[in-house]
């Protein structure tokens, strides 16, 4: 007879239960995903421009916007936008389009299995950090929420670019853990979490910046020598992945940019809305990298000019991101008000209190980094508040680790 411990009863209970929540959260996306039709799936805004580069590039004509699609901002030269959108979204809706004519089918079921991978990779960082039942209730927290389930079925990166956020979150855990241990394999750890947010970034650009907060953070920990070495591996990586599609921009769109939509972004959160919204009309000839430039550079003098008044607007654009009401001003989101209190204020207030439970640890900033950075983002650049579920998977790990911790049913580390 072995000698080994069986697991006890509570222990295998709570492994029944992970299992049943990851079948759950699923099941819940591809009923969705089966469900609705492709016109429900390409209701969001932004929707439309992806399928638009997708088919560009699904015909042989690259990840281009061209103006015969008819979405997107006016191009006064008449060409298409190369630029416009990062590559890694549309390339999924290409091969979608390729494989079976039908992204608004594929393309939900894709993200259905990437939101159950998600909860897989949340609930082994929350059971690292205060064993199984922090990670039952850190999967509890994504598999009730109606929008992380919703958008699953809608034509947006939203779901994907969670599960890159997620392996890259799970990825510097491991590194901090290897550092902290002495281990040989830090490097490694680092470089996957580059690599990760390679992927994040190739769907959603703004996810590069992320470096930036991610460096400062080093920098003012105790253990910065070693820090800084692992993030200068994560950045090497990042940059070597991004360089192809850089190279590309600098030859087809001017500059080695990695998105042309930044000025305009940016323009349009410094002024009020209304007659005024229109922006200005860039001169003619410009390509595509200038028209980025000249709206960051109208957008720059309207900040100067007014900053107190841009000021108040990021700071409502940071309170839009974080108010647990509707989650978009779109009406193409057919869920109720209540379903964003239901999405948001559990995940919130359990964060809050993991982050009070571990803020003695490295790993409370690393799981807060991304959350704070997509708010630093939201401030600076029009978006849907939409782009908080992503960075939902850490703070639902935070929420694991705080309540069972507060119960005191955590486990060793």
């Amino acid at each position: 007879m072995s000698d080994e411990p069986k697991p006890d009863s509570q222990q295998r209970f709570a492994r029944l239960l992970m299992v049943a929540l990851v079948a759950l959260g699923l099941l819940a996306r591809l009923t969705l995903a089966f469900v609705v039709g492709d016109d429900h799936a390409a209701r969001l805004p932004e929707s439309a421009e992806y399928l638009a580069i997708g088919r560009s590039a699904a015909e042989g004509e690259g990840f281009v916007l061209r103006p015969a699609s008819g979405v997107g901002p006016a191009n006064a030269a008449g060409r298409g936008d190369a630029a416009r959108r990062m590559p890694g979204y549309p390339l999924i809706l290409a091969a979608a389009k390729t494989a079976c004519d039908a992204e608004g089918r594929a393309v939900p079921v894709f993200q259905s299995l990437c939101g159950a991978a998600t909860l897989i990779i949340v609930m082994g960082m929350a059971a690292r950090l205060a064993g199984l039942w922090a990670s039952v209730v850190a999967a509890a927290l994504l598999t009730f929420d109606p929008y992380q389930v919703y958008f699953s079925s809608q034509l947006v990166p939203v779901v994907p670019v969670g599960l890159a956020l997620a392996v890259m979150t799970a990825a510097g855990l491991k590194f901090l853990k290897s550092v902290s241990d002495g281990g040989r394999r830090w490097w490694l750890w680092a470089a996957l979490a580059g690599l990760a947010l390679a992927v994040a970034t190739y769907l959603e650009a703004c996810a590069a910046g992320f470096v930036l907060l991610a460096g400062l953070a080093a920098v003012v920990s105790k253990q910065r020598k070693r820090l800084l070495a692992g993030w200068a591996i994560a950045v090497a990586v990042l940059v070597v992945a991004l360089a192809p599609w850089l190279v590309r921009n600098a030859v087809q769109a001017g500059a080695p940019v990695l998105t042309t939509d930044v000025g305009l972004r940016l323009y349009e959160g410094t002024g009020p809305t209304g007659k005024d919204a229109e922006p200005p009309v860039p001169p003619e000839g410009v390509d595509e990298a200038g028209r980025c430039m000249f709206y960051l550079k109208h957008a720059a003098g309207r900040i100067a000019g007014a900053p107190a008044s841009w000021l108040r607007r990021a700071a409502l654009r940071a309170v839009r991101l974080w108010t647990p009401g509707t989650i978009t001003g779109a009406d193409a989101v057919a869920l109720p008000a209540a379903a964003g209190y239901t999405s948001l204020l559990p995940t919130a207030a359990l964060a809050l209190t993991g982050l009070w439970v571990l803020r003695r640890r490295g790993v409370a900033l690393w799981l807060f980094l991304a959350p704070v950075y997509a708010t630093l983002v939201h401030c600076a650049l029009t978006g849907p508040a939409s782009d908080r579920l992503a960075v939902m998977p850490s703070l639902a790990v935070l929420g694991g680790v705080g309540l069972v911790t507060l119960l005191g049913r955590a486990g060793r580390q």
